[in-house]
């Protein structure tokens, strides 16, 4: 098992951020710094300033992904959490109008949650764009290289999965801010194969094999994004079933909290749905273990909405799975499916499902049964890990399947009807680059 480790780079990151923002140095965007000079800007121009980054760079990523608490400054809600919330992973169960609005799937640029995570996801980006490129300044591949590369491949990944086309990526240098041009979705989905199949020549050279799976595994889930299925389980067929790397949280402080944990269990806001929206999985009443969830008998924050609670990050601490070897039978079970190779899929399903002491499954006989079944184990070995997004926009672009069959769809419980989105839109606080407008469309 591979950890993200965090706990060395807390210090200092603030005065990292300050000297390095994309948007200036604001304090309530900082982290809290006890030694505003343990990094100085000339160090961070140096061999010996690397460590430092990739530390930097890791902590960035805990927040855009997974999320933490720091409640006094509005908490960070984290990709994980606000996609889960989009799908049907999380349902709505607190009163905060721009959260409801996500889980309502009608969203737009003013968001303030898209905001935030909008911030996070571009910061840790940047700072990973940032670390890679003194990196190939002071020490190409060198020890930590794979790491930054693989950290911002899964960034651009996750905006390509989760975020519209029209996505800009600034650049981060001495002189300041060069913006970016809006990519893509597939031009995003490019940058990230580009950072994993650097990462993963580094990874080698070092004979660091847990870089090196974690590159090919981003490598494979932009290749099935991108339609390319071959070439995916071709890319992951060396990554073992048991490999996992996860993003390790911290009890140091509420910033470094699991969010996961803190938006669940700490605070009542988001349940866990049963059937959402007519389309959701039946994650509560499937009793299925790779979705571990309760009932607390309670209500959320709201006040009304009877309260399921996640118990796969049950702890402040509890670190949060970014990629395993599953995903790479997963990947070969829907080559295999797309090759019109049934059998092969149902094997590689089931071999993972007897490692989990599940039955196996027999064919269904149709192919749409066939998609619905690999599309919902899918779900289940991913469950909370920022894919059920993605997964249900390939399935509208992928497969053709309208957008009101698999998002949540019809009456909203709490009024009203569900929307038709089926991604995020870029924060309208982006306008300040003058390259950028509004998303280049919404299409999935």
């Amino acid at each position: 098992m591979t950890h993200i480790h965090l706990r060395t780079s807390r210090r200092w990151l603030g005065a990292v951020f300050c000297a390095v923002s994309l948007t200036g140095c604001d304090p309530s965007d900082a982290l809290t710094v006890e030694d505003v000079d343990v990094l100085t800007p000339d160090l961070l121009n140096s061999k010996q300033g690397l460590p430092a980054l990739v530390a930097g760079t890791a902590a960035a990523f805990q927040i855009a992904y997974s999320g933490g608490a720091d409640l006094t400054n509005g908490g960070h809600e984290g990709i994980v959490n606000l996609s889960g919330l989009f799908a049907d992973e999380f349902l709505h169960a607190e009163t905060f109008p721009d959260r409801q609005s996500i889980d309502q799937r009608s969203i737009d640029a003013g968001n303030g949650s898209m905001k935030g995570v909008f911030f996070d996801m571009s910061q840790a980006r940047a700072f990973a764009d940032l670390a890679s490129a003194r990196f190939n300044t002071f020490d190409k591949g060198g020890t930590g290289h794979a790491d930054v590369l693989n950290l911002g491949g899964y960034l651009y990944l996750l905006f390509a999965e989760t975020f519209c086309s029209g996505v800009p990526f600034s650049t981060l240098t001495d002189d300041g801010v060069i913006f970016g041009e809006p990519q893509t979705r597939d031009q995003m989905l490019q940058s990230a194969l580009a950072r994993f199949d650097t990462a993963a020549g580094f990874a080698a050279s070092k004979g660091n094999t847990a870089q090196q799976r974690l590159a090919l595994l981003g490598r494979s889930r932009a290749l099935i994004n991108l339609g390319r299925f071959p070439e995916a389980a071709q890319a992951v067929a060396t990554v073992p079933t048991g490999y996992v790397y996860e993003v390790e949280s911290s009890t140091n402080s509420t910033r470094q909290n699991n969010g996961v944990w803190n938006y669940t269990l700490n605070f009542f806001g988001f349940g866990v749905p049963d059937r959402e929206g007519s389309n959701g999985m039946p994650w509560v009443s499937e009793h299925d273990g790779r979705t571990p969830n309760a009932d607390t008998e309670d209500v959320g924050f709201d006040g009304e909405t009877p309260y399921v609670a996640q118990q796969k990050y049950p702890d402040k601490a509890s670190a949060v799975l970014l990629a395993s070897g599953t995903e790479a039978r997963i990947a070969e079970a829907e080559a295999a499916l797309r090759a019109g190779n049934s059998s092969g899929m149902l094997s590689a399903l089931n071999a993972l499902r007897e490692s989990a002491g599940l039955e196996a499954l027999t064919d269904p006989g149709t192919a749409r049964s066939r998609e619905a079944l690999l599309f919902g184990e899918r779900a289940y070995w991913t469950w909370l890990t920022g894919q059920r997004m993605g997964s249900l926009r390939r399935m509208v672009r992928q497969y053709g399947y309208r957008q009101d069959q698999v998002f949540p769809s019809g009456s909203y419980r709490k009024g009203g009807n569900y929307g038709s989105d089926v991604n995020f839109p870029v924060s309208a606080d982006e306008k300040n680059n003058p390259k950028f407008a509004a998303c280049l469309d919404r299409n999935p």
